[in-house]
């Protein structure tokens, strides 16, 4: 049997591979045994000469859930771990980089409401978040809190909205 930890992921990995699906995205993930904070890519996909062919325009993200956030009308708070937390500030500057995103999925308390199904439909409760962190890195030892607005739900027109704004030049926000 998984852990908690582990089903949380794996949830979260089903979340985001459905979002890619619908965006009509291609989606690239990282086994578990190297992830090196990277969990995945989506790559931006268009039709033209007769073909379906991947831009050149992707996003890395790193992958976290969690039931353990703190919501209000207008944003949620996370405590990311620091070293996460630092890895992305430092990447976020850096020129001819792939811009990373962290993506949180936030679930229900309860572990018997996480999923649910029948066979007219799959319910995974809650939803993702996501962010681009950048700023100064943090001096704490373990975590940092960060805030992420609840506008940022992660559905497949943002996505694809996001890899727009990549293609014109323009970071995430």
């Amino acid at each position: 049997m998984l852990t908690i930890q582990h089903t949380e992921e794996d949830l979260s990995r089903a979340y985001v591979q459905a979002i890619a699906a619908k965006a009509g995205v291609n989606l690239s993930m990282k086994d578990r045994s190297h992830d090196y904070t990277i969990d995945g890519t989506f790559h931006q996909v268009s039709y033209f000469n007769g073909h379906y062919h991947e831009t050149g325009f992707s996003l890395d993200f790193q992958l976290k859930a969690s039931k353990n956030c703190i919501i209000d009308d207008a944003h949620l708070r996370y405590d990311l771990d620091v070293e996460t937390h630092n890895y992305l500030v430092d990447r976020a500057p850096r020129a001819a980089t792939t811009p990373v995103i962290l993506i949180l999925m936030v679930l229900p308390e309860a572990e018997s409401e996480w999923l649910s199904l029948s066979e007219e439909e799959l319910v995974l409760r809650r939803c993702c978040y996501w962010i681009y962190l950048s700023g100064e890195r943090s001096k704490n030892a373990r975590t940092q809190r960060i805030e992420i607005s609840r506008q940022n739900f992660l559905t497949p027109n943002i996505l694809n909205e996001v890899l727009t704004a990549l293609e014109k030049g323009e970071l995430p926000s």
